[in-house]
Formats: C-alpha cells, sequence, structure tokens
C-alpha cells in the first residue's frame, strides 16, 4: 500500500504540538516512509500605520501527514494527548492533485514567500515568487494591503487563504517595494 496525504484537525493554536506529537509517534514506529507538513505563509499587516511582514499557518489547526496507516497515529494522538485534536474530527484525505498544489507553493522551510507581480490594465501578471506557476484560482489582489486570495480545495473543503504579494506599475516600482 502507497502513503496517502492526510489533514488531521486540531484545536486552534495547537498545530505545533500536534506536528510534534505526530514525529515522535512515528519516530518510535515501524513507519519507515512518511512526510509531516505545517506549511506558513508569509503575509503583510499594519501595524501601528506601518506594513510588516509576518508569518502565519497556511491553513489555521490543519496538519498534513503523509503515511500508510493513518488510524495508528490518529488513535495514538487521542490516547496521548485528547486536548491537541478538534472534538469529533477524522483525518481526512487528501488528494495528491490537491495537495500538489500545497507542495508547489512552499520553499524548502515550509513557507509560502512573497510573489511579485505588474499591473496591466486591470489585470495583474505574476512575474515572480510561488503564485508565477500557481495552477489554481486567485480569487482577487489586493494592492494596499499587498495580499493575493487564493481558493484551495481539500477533501471537497474550500479555503479561501491570503499570501503576500507585491504589485508595482512596472519592474522599477516593484524594486523600490521590494526593499
Amino acid at each position: 500500500m502507497c502513503c496517502k496525504w492526510y489533514a488531521i484537525e486540531t484545536k486552534k493554536d495547537k498545530e505545533l504540538d500536534t506536528l510534534n506529537l505526530i514525529n515522535l509517534i512515528l519516530e518510535k514506529s515501524n513507519e519507515k516512509s512518511y512526510k509531516i507538513l505545517l506549511p506558513k505563509r508569509i503575509i503583510f499587516e499594519r501595524k501601528k500605520g506601518k506594513k510588516v511582514e509576518t508569518t502565519r499557518y497556511l491553513i489555521p489547526k490543519i496538519v498534513f501527514v503523509k503515511v500508510d496507516d493513518i488510524k495508528k497515529i490518529y488513535n495514538a494522538i487521542n490516547e496521548l494527548n485528547y486536548d491537541l485534536l478538534e472534538d469529533n474530527s477524522k483525518p481526512m484525505e487528501v488528494k495528491d492533485e490537491e495537495m500538489h498544489i500545497i507542495l508547489q507553493l512552499i520553499n524548502e522551510s515550509d513557507i509560502i514567500g512573497v510573489s511579485s507581480g505588474i499591473k496591466i490594465g486591470t489585470k495583474v501578471k505574476i512575474i515572480d515568487g510561488p503564485l508565477k506557476d500557481f495552477k489554481g484560482v486567485i480569487e482577487e489582489i489586493d494592492n494596499r494591503k499587498g495580499r493575493a486570495k487564493i481558493r484551495l480545495i481539500l477533501s471537497g473543503n474550500v479555503y479561501f487563504v491570503d499570501l503576500g504579494i507585491f504589485v508595482g506599475e512596472d519592474v522599477n516600482q516593484l524594486l523600490e517595494m521590494r526593499s
């Protein structure tokens, strides 16, 4: 049997604890091939009138695991620490095509960086960054906030996620924005 991707729903602010516990369980088990993923994204927020870069989880309360036997892990988490997982939640299988989109967006450190785009009339052409070859749907771009809202579909659930983006009128303006 080949490994499959699953999304495990945690309680609020328990993502990292859940990831660490899953890692511990898998290290102590006979599981040979697995991957745990807690992707983050860089976005811009306004603090005291200034735009600052901050890192947030891609999808809050979701940890991704690629493994053969998810039931064993799920049961072990509940036995060891019942306060990590969302009540009545079960691991959701995530299709490879759905996961492929996320894997294309992240870099080596599991962080989705900032993209760059140039405004051409009413459209924006992405010229650099994780959104350059993005195969999903960009719902909207907010130039003032420096955010691109994308739509992700995982296990039939739709998630709208903001990613960081610089949008300029030309390349020179983009270079100024990035410095």
